[in-house]
């Protein structure tokens, strides 16, 4: 499982091993000039505008980058059945396995690197059987590939744990992400999630004309709660509160902790109408169940103000409105719903 999380940081590898190879094959296909071997020359000057066609991208990356591994599988290829200068070519075959799983990741490359081990061998087969090329000594061939798979081997290694601690990190950088956004008491959304939500329905509602209503809640006398039977009750009146939003608000709604023991809930597509029979419905659900916790059972009771978002206005005044709404129901005796 090799997966590239920045498609820039893809094509700067293709880039980067492209003009690598453009590089090299086209300053050894001048010196093979110079050395007048031409059928060598030809061979590096063909794979170096191979290297320059993948380099640009365009025929997309993917074929980029299958480009370059195939041009330089080929070229290694051609380097073993002749043997390259004065015998020297198999000694560049080293270079495919980093290049391979930079490019393809552990288990495309590992497949890539086993095609390419019996294309080796079978050009060092086809040198010895059709005298194209004698290696001397006869145990080079041998020495050669063992080698390849020792460095190759070493390469997937290196690669699987590469891919593993890139996992872990991945898996960590998730973690955090979901613990920046949760509150740990409630596992409720926090502020900073439910304002970026509220951003994107914002965004819908201008462009697109989606309403959605939000309805800002306090708890009732909470400092005498938590006062009466200590913090610990108070933490699972909280608990047991954020329990009852989940409950009776509908899927496509938000219940967010906004702040101490005052709650955000942002009910998307929905009329005001809507919005407020959903706070009824919580109030109901507060009146006829109590939370318990040792001897102290009491019914709690919430003060919501309900408004349906302007497009006009900011999130911050559409909260601010819901927050004037939310006291004027306190003023009114409080386990109630104020809205325009």
């Amino acid at each position: 499982m090799y997966e590239y999380s920045d498609n820039l940081e893809r094509k700067l590898v293709v880039r980067f091993f492209s003009s690598i190879g453009l590089i090299a094959t086209f300053s050894m296909a001048c010196i093979a000039l110079i050395n007048s071997s031409y059928l060598l020359a030809l061979t590096l000057l063909t794979s170096s505008f191979v290297y320059l066609w993948a380099f640009s991208l365009v025929m997309g990356l993917e074929r980029s980058a299958t480009a370059i591994l195939y041009n330089l599988y080929a070229l290694m290829f051609y380097l073993v059945l002749t043997g390259g200068a004065q015998g020297t070519g198999p000694i560049w075959i080293f270079i495919v396995s980093p290049v391979t799983y930079s490019i393809r990741g552990l288990k495309r490359g590992t497949f890539d690197i086993i095609l390419f081990l019996l294309a080796i061998v079978l050009g060092f087969y086809s040198a010895d059987t059709f005298n194209i090329y004698d290696y001397n000594p006869d145990q080079f061939p041998i020495r050669i590939l063992l080698a390849f798979i020792i460095v190759a081997s070493l390469s997937g290694y290196y690669e699987y744990s590469k891919e593993k601690y890139s996992s872990k990190i991945i898996a960590l950088s998730q973690k955090n992400e979901f613990l920046a956004t949760i509150d740990p008491l409630t596992n409720l959304p926090n502020r900073r999630y439910t304002m970026s939500k509220l951003v994107a329905f914002k965004n819908e509602l201008k462009n697109n004309n989606i309403p959605f209503v939000i309805l800002l809640a306090d708890v009732d006398n909470f400092k005498k709660i938590n006062d009466k039977f200590g913090h610990d009750f108070g933490d699972e009146a909280l608990i047991y509160l954020a329990k009852t939003f989940e409950k009776n608000i509908p899927q496509s709604a938000i219940a967010s902790r906004w702040g101490g023991e005052e709650f955000l809930i942002v009910i998307p597509g929905m009329t005001l109408e809507y919005g407020l029979k959903v706070a009824e419905k919580i109030h109901s659900s507060l009146r006829t169940t109590a939370i318990s916790q040792f001897q102290n059972n009491i019914n709690l009771s919430i003060s919501i103000g309900a408004v349906l978002a302007s497009a006009e206005c900011s999130i911050d005044l559409d909260i601010k409105h819901a927050d004037e709404l939310l006291y004027k129901a306190k003023e009114q005796g409080k386990n109630r719903t104020c809205s325009d």
